[in-house]
């Protein structure tokens, strides 16, 4: 086998997960762990809040995913770089980002990505074309007169 480009390092909780994955899944993604480490660039990046990070397929099925990083290898190392591990696990309903953002830092979850920004600024605006409820009202309409000693509308209290 050939020398490893990156070394590799993985968050605390990363490892609990590869020990959570079904046997035949945990192998594939050590599998996986493995060729990326010896250079395989077999894996799409991520946007949003996990711009800089990447997603890794585990099976053929694509249930199961690795959130991993290429960063500087410590000093100490060998290697320039390196592979973070970030977590493994389902891709069903989001489990494995959810975790990879919850472990990634404190900055990244302040963001709004622009997307989202979007959104807000366009729930935010006003048609140009609707009309001004303001100003087809008189400017000053006439108060309605009310009897001093008026029936109150509301049920009487039980």
């Amino acid at each position: 086998m050939s020398r490893a480009r990156f070394a590799f390092a993985a968050h605390p909780d990363a490892i609990g997960d590869l020990r959570e994955l079904p046997d035949e899944i945990r192998d594939l993604a050590l599998l996986e762990l493995q060729n990326l480490v010896h250079g395989s660039d077999d894996c799409l990046p991520l946007k949003g809040r996990l711009a800089g990070f990447h997603k890794v397929y585990v099976d053929p099925a694509v249930s199961y995913r690795m959130v991993i990083q290429f960063r500087p290898a410590p000093p100490t190392s060998t290697h320039k770089r390196e592979i973070y591990l970030v977590a493994a696990g389902a891709r069903e309903d989001y489990a494995v980002y959810l975790a990879a953002h919850l472990r990634t830092g404190l900055n990244q979850a302040t963001e709004t990505d622009s997307a989202t920004e979007a959104r807000v600024q366009a729930a935010r605006s006003r048609s140009p074309h609707t009309v001004d409820q303001t100003a087809s009202l008189p400017a000053a309409a006439p108060a309605a007169t009310h009897p001093t000693a008026s029936v109150s509308r509301k049920a009487p209290l039980r």
